[in-house]
């Protein structure tokens, strides 16, 4: 645990300043401040407690991407990345001392601090240990160690098919994995994106102030439950978790601007690129772009040269953002997005065979079916693998679903009220109430169909892919929570939150999410005295141990499991088997590549 404290504390320097700097730079800019009346301007600031956090986290994954296109990232990375960071703080320093006190006053002046400082111990003492995640030991641990010894090698993926499922999470991984320092590699970012929605969801407490909900809290509800489900597996580096807690802090966030009827486009536009972020995390977070919708039509509206300034900006911040990332893919494994081969465009060496990377699509699809055959279950049409997918689906899972399905539904029903509105607007007619609202009440409307469309776009993105539980969990949760939290909060409206009966309801509900959450931690405690090891009070759990036998390759010896077809992190480098037939460097050792072994 006081590894992963350290390390943390780390983490949160050197990404605040980077996303300090960013954020600065970026709200300084003319074409960021929104106009308030003719020739007057306001400038956005951010909210200082997680946006520049979560800002850095993106800088500092882009820089270990980019330099991991020239070598291993590890000391040599770290020290730039600091030399950067003092830059930063000297420049901004007045800034900063502000802000230094402005956190310092969440201790003194209240309880707020304490209430931080409290998720941040826990959630380090959960990453210090737990469940390894099996792919983390079968490739993770692996793509991770590449990336801090090498850096990019060419056609790595012919070695591991596996290590060509390039992850944006794996080069920030590598650079906080603190390797140099002794051997062990650390792995305490997907903990540490898990404390971000941690501390996002504790804004939770703020309804005991306001004395009523807002949409954004059922979306808190959903992300403190995921973060009970995976606290103790967050100790694995694996993508998955990485992404779903970003997807969650993302739609927190808009959720809360679209109450506050954020008029600002600056916000919308860095939660968008914070999106474009999570797709190069993982592709199936790939419809959650869909929420560009809102900064750019505010940006098409009423257009003006700051407005196009700032809509440029944005593709080029995106470019930025996804480029490393693309540049990754084809240098693993020859193909610009694997393992999807429509999109050909490279003859390279190093190339991935086409047939093994069609096999390995299908085969991903396949497993999030619940089928492990690829020969027999690989062409199921839809009617033929639902049902048995469905029936495989048990406990609170299979009840989200269901109230998925219903959601739906109620989203297109709201989808049809909403074109009424729109129509009968158009048309001018004033006297209908029915299909009657304010126009401020119509963008709101508008926004929310937006925010909830996309998770229903993503929940049906991840069912026609692959859907497994684990890769979609963010959707299944956050598709009926955001559309039924809607429906109660106008029940309230309409009912009054003055009244007597929404009073003691509200109360009601309070008492058992106090209840469940004591419920739900005293499990954890049960859960984790078995497994208790007094030792990761001071270092974290290291990856798994298994048995391994070995082959060579010009002299160079690989390792590969004996048993499973896990291997973990120490053995390096390794494959899932014996690899010397399939497989030869493009010159004389690791450095220069592996490519197939010629057929000829």
């Amino acid at each position: 645990m006081l590894s992963v404290v350290l390390i943390w504390i780390y983490v949160i320097a050197t990404t605040y300043l980077t996303g300090f700097a960013l954020l600065k730079f970026i709200t300084s800019l003319d074409c960021m401040h929104s106009q308030k009346a003719k020739g007057t301007y306001k400038k956005y600031n951010a909210h200082f407690r997680a946006s520049y956090i979560i800002a850095g986290l993106v800088v500092n994954t882009i820089y270990a991407e980019i330099y991991s296109l020239f070598e291993g990232v590890g000391l040599v990375a770290n020290v730039l990345m600091v030399a950067f960071c003092i830059v930063i703080a000297i420049y901004y320093r007045d800034e900063l001392k502000s802000d230094v006190t402005d956190i310092l006053r969440l201790f003194v002046s209240g309880r707020s601090g304490y209430y931080y400082l409290v998720v941040f111990l826990i959630m380090a003492y959960g990453t210090s240990h737990g469940i390894m995640h099996y792919d983390s030991d079968l490739y993770h641990a692996q793509a991770i160690h590449w990336i801090e010894d090498y850096g990019l090698i060419r056609g790595l993926g012919n070695l591991h098919v596996r290590l060509a499922y390039n992850s944006a999470s794996f080069p920030l991984s590598a650079l906080y994995s603190m390797s140099f320092l002794g051997g062990r590699s650390f792995h305490v970012m997907a903990g540490f994106c898990a404390l971000m929605l941690a501390w996002q969801c504790l804004d939770i407490k703020d309804i005991v102030r306001r004395g009523q909900p807002i949409l954004s809290d059922f979306a808190r509800v959903m992300g403190i439950f995921y973060l009970f489900t995976i606290f103790d597996e967050m100790v694995a580096p694996a993508s998955d978790y990485f992404l779903s807690t970003i997807v969650f802090y993302i739609v927190i966030r808009w959720l809360d601007m679209n109450v506050k009827h954020e008029r600002s486009y600056v916000p919308y536009i860095m939660l968008s690129l914070l999106g474009v972020y999570a797709v190069t995390i993982k592709l199936s977070a790939a419809p959650i772009l869909i929420l560009t919708i809102i900064p750019i039509h505010r940006l098409l509206t009423n257009r003006n040269t700051n407005k196009m300034k700032a809509l440029g900006l944005s593709v080029l911040l995106a470019f930025i953002i996804v480029a490393p990332f693309l540049i990754r893919n084809v240098v693993i494994s020859g193909w610009l997005v694997y393992p999807f081969t429509s999109v050909d465009l490279f003859d390279v060496a190093w190339k991935i065979p086409k047939g093994l990377a069609e096999y390995d699509a299908k085969e991903i699809k396949t497993f999030g079916r619940g089928f492990t055959d690829v020969a027999t279950y690989g062409d199921m049409s839809f009617k033929e693998w639902i049902g048995p997918w469905f029936a495989g689906i048990h406990g609170i899972n299979k009840i989200m679903l269901i109230m998925d399905i219903v959601a739906v539904v109620v989203y297109i029903a709201c989808l049809i009220y909403f074109f009424a509105i729109y129509i009968n607007k158009k048309a001018g007619i004033a006297d209908n109430k029915v299909f009657s609202i304010s126009d401020r009440r119509m963008v709101n409307f508008a926004d929310f169909l937006t925010i909830s469309g996309t998770m229903v776009a993503c929940l049906l993105f991840w069912l026609f892919t692959a859907p497994l539980i684990r890769y979609g969990v963010v959707y299944v949760y956050l598709t009926f929570a955001i559309i039924f939290g809607r429906l109660l909060i106008r029940l309230f409206n309409y009912v009054g939150y003055e009244s007597e009966l929404a009073k003691k309801s509200i109360t009601v509900v309070t008492v058992i999410f106090i209840a469940w959450l004591i419920y739900k931690g005293a499990y954890l405690v049960r859960d984790d005295i078995p497994s208790f090891n007094a030792r990761n009070f001071l270092i974290q759990q290291d990856y798994g141990h298994y048995e391994v036998a070995s082959f060579e390759i010009s002299g160079v010896t690989f390792y590969y499991p004996t048993g499973d077809d896990r291997i973990g992190y120490e053995y390096f480098p390794a494959a899932t088997r014996d690899m010397s037939q399939e497989i030869q460097f493009m010159g004389y050792d690791v450095t220069s590549g592996f490519a197939p072994v010629s057929e000829e």
